[in-house]
């Protein structure tokens, strides 16, 4: 079968008329529904090339992806009618405490630093010390097969430091060993768990606030340091997901395989699986449509509440929620299947709707907050926010104990450094009244 190359015309101009309209609403073009608009063209569009065989999207995954794309949409455009103007420029500059804000970054980064060191004791005494290059196939397995021990959640809590770390090098304009912490603690636990996901979500909450968050005044980041500290990080997380993606055994037989994407495998083994993570999700989500109901496990609010559950099926509540999602065959088996199967699962077809126009609505408001004076609070949340946009695509990552962890620690963190600003201004003000 041959790529739908009307579909990926109309496709390519759907999605840039939505990103012009996002650029137009937010006035810079990194912005939340140029994001999700950007992703979920890119994941259409390779899913119309055809590089693997998929079975068709049904008419009716089709419009849950068309009701859901401009629910964000209205949700964003509501905030907007009602809400103040959003400005690229902030009229105050962010107040934290500097120190304390380092203090913090440091503070998360030591527990999370327990969750790397969990990480490498359980895969040490399991594998050896040499697994991740010598058995990174058996790693892999055992982290997706519940058989790797460590300390839960102790890393969510480097997610919590990324956004703070990336705030500090926002106001002074520059990075600093300290700031790098977060992200190298992030790619070694990455590394020991042979996981990829993790890395995306370390990189938005990274850069988000450097989009958010207005220099001090006088503070200049030279051009080198600039340079060389973004290809630090991004040598670090793309090639950590480069690395990962190579070794731990993804060179597999993908079924309607096309002789294009044999070819690509040659020189690249791990592209049939790069591939589809981004074209088969969107498939998956439409084989669980068409699924039997009585296939479908699942009840009110599991995907979006599963942390709130699981803790209360350790209680012995009859609450528990799968670590991981169930197959789908698109012909290529995949238990992610977007964001869409997530929100249906737990709120029907009222969710379609519901649950996009408040994240919209949500997202935006937090930009709009910004530009007046930007609170530490309003940043962590954004960033957090964002990765709900950014993966969106995969799945929902309300599911996700690390995502709820990650930002409980960093909301607690914003709302100490925050109060301490706040504490520091008003006595000052005090001292010249």
């Amino acid at each position: 079968m041959e790529a739908n190359w009307s579909a990926i015309t109309a496709l390519t101009v759907f999605t840039g008329v939505a990103i012009s309209i996002a650029r137009l609403w937010f006035r810079r073009w990194i912005n939340p529904l140029s994001a999700y608009s950007a992703l979920w063209g890119l994941c259409l569009i390779n899913y119309e090339l055809r590089l693997i065989q998929y079975y068709p999207i049904s008419i009716t995954a089709w419009s849950y992806i068309c009701i859901a794309w401009i629910s964000l949409y209205l949700g964003a455009g509501l905030m907007l009618l009602i809400g103040p103007q959003i400005s690229v420029t902030p009229r105050f500059p962010l107040n934290v405490d500097l120190n304390k804000l380092k203090t913090a970054v440091l503070i998360l980064s030591v527990i999370g630093s327990v969750g790397v060191i969990g990480q490498v004791i359980s895969v040490s005494q399991t594998f050896g010390i040499t697994a991740v290059l010598a058995a990174p196939g058996d790693i892999y397995r055992a982290r997706i097969g519940n058989e790797m021990s460590g300390v839960p959640y102790a890393g969510a809590f480097s997610f919590a430091a990324c956004t703070l770390a990336a705030i500090h090098v926002a106001k002074i304009g520059k990075f600093t060993s300290f700031t790098v912490i977060p992200i190298v603690l992030v790619t070694l636990q990455l590394l020991f768990m042979m996981g990829r996901t993790g890395l995306g979500i370390a990189a938005v909450l990274f850069i988000v606030p450097l989009f958010y968050v207005g220099r001090d005044a006088g503070a200049i980041m030279p051009r080198w340091q600039r340079i060389s500290g973004s290809a630090i990080l991004t040598v670090m997380l793309c090639g950590v997901f480069v690395l990962v993606s190579a070794i731990r055994g993804l060179q597999v037989d993908f079924p309607g395989v096309t002789p294009t994407m044999e070819r690509i495998s040659e020189y690249v083994p791990f592209a049939p699986s790069l591939y589809s993570n981004f074209s088969a999700t969107p498939v998956a989500f439409s084989q669980y449509l068409d699924s039997p109901e009585a296939d479908r496990t699942g009840y009110w609010g599991m995907y979006t509440f599963a942390p709130l559950f699981r803790g209360a099926s350790k209680l012995g509540f009859a609450t528990d929620v799968p670590a991981y999602e169930e197959n789908y065959w698109t012909p290529v088996p995949m238990n992610t299947s977007t964001y869409l199967k997530n929100v249906y699962s737990d709120f029907g077809p009222v969710g379609m709707c519901v649950f996009p126009l408040v994240l919209g609505a949500l997202i935006t408001y937090l930009i709009q907050s910004m530009g007046n004076e930007p609170r530490l609070l309003a940043i962590v949340m954004l960033a957090n926010i964002y990765v709900l946009i950014v993966f969106s695509f995969a799945f929902d990552f309300m599911l996700l104990g690390d995502w709820y962890i990650g930002i409980m620690a960093g909301v607690l963190a914003a709302l100490i450094v925050g109060k301490t600003a706040k504490m520091r201004t008003e006595s000052s003000v005090g001292q010249r009244a």
